[in-house]
């Protein structure tokens, strides 16, 4: 989605791919990582979505629900990749949380 989505915006500014990567200061490798699946981190995504003048989530292509509707802010795979782009600290800090809320919900034996 995000491939597409960038697709679609260099072509608004009338710009290819590769001409919007050199003025963001990404390689050209970048734009081909990004064309074979990959995510750029949530810093890049930040500055791709501001240099097109929208948000990051129109970039990402990922839907919000309104407040109270239940659901995440953001699908899994944004979580997924900010957690592989984390530092090793904010990794730890997510698993524990993790196992906190799993051990958590465990039904507890009596």
């Amino acid at each position: 989605m995000f491939w597409n989505n960038f697709l679609a915006q260099c072509a608004k500014k009338g710009k290819s791919p590769a001409v919007v990567a050199e003025e963001l200061g990404f390689s050209n490798s970048a734009t081909t990582c990004w064309k074979n699946g990959s995510l750029p981190r949530m810093s890049s995504r930040k500055k791709i979505a501001e240099y097109f003048g929208i948000t990051v989530d129109e970039l990402m292509g990922t839907k919000k629900e309104p407040a109270g509707m239940g659901g995440l802010k953001w699908e899994w795979a944004d979580v997924e990749a900010a957690y592989k782009n984390a530092t090793p600290e904010a990794r730890a800090a997510a698993k524990a949380a993790a196992l906190a809320v799993l051990e958590n919900g465990k039904v507890k034996e009596e």
